[in-house]
């Protein structure tokens, strides 16, 4: 193989994506990162709205939302954050594992979805099953532990969500060995 074959074969491997189709996905990835960041802000206030109230019908609203929320919502903007910036990662120079910032906000995007995916969601849906439980006017009881978890994955996300943006923004770090391996 010539070096002229190497460098055509890395070139069709690194050549990124149309720039409409980039545009597409990066618009459909922060529209998607957006709303999971508004639904973790909406898990939060709701869940606090439904234990700080006295009122049956309040807190069973609160945590019927919270299980609607998680129904229909926080899977499909998840998996789509996740998604398109893989495809954004893989279909850009940037690429998955050349630059540090990329391969940690890979991770933290994979940590969030499988925390939400099999840790939120079930739990939100419980809270909500909790409430459907109880009858209309008695105040239902949930675990304080259960609101507090909640609150505190609402926390860890906002704070996962905001890093990712820090990273997106400055880039920091430089390449990994491997992207320092494939400029040369």
């Amino acid at each position: 193989m010539s070096v002229r074959d190497s460098e055509s074969t890395r070139a069709r491997r690194t050549t990124p994506m149309p720039p409409r189709v980039r545009r597409t996905v990066l618009v459909l990835h922060i529209i998607a990162a957006v709303s999971w960041l508004g639904l973790t802000f909406a898990d939060v206030t709701l869940a606090i709205t439904g234990m700080a109230s006295d009122s049956p019908e309040v807190r069973h609203a609160m945590f019927r939302a919270l299980g609607t929320i998680a129904d229909i919502l926080l899977i499909p903007v998840a998996w789509t954050a996740f998604l398109t910036g893989l495809l954004l990662a893989l279909g850009t120079q940037w690429g998955l594992l050349r630059h540090k910032w990329v391969l940690t906000k890979f991770c933290l995007t994979v940590l969030t979805v499988a925390l939400t995916t099999f840790s939120l969601v079930p739990g939100l849906k419980g809270m909500r099953d909790e409430v459907n439980a109880t009858p209309a006017g008695e105040l239902v009881q949930l675990e304080t532990s259960d609101v507090t978890a909640l609150i505190s994955a609402g926390i860890i996300s906002t704070t996962i969500y905001t890093t990712c943006v820090v990273l997106s923004v400055f880039k920091p770090w430089g390449r990994t060995k491997r992207g320092r391996a494939q400029t040369r």
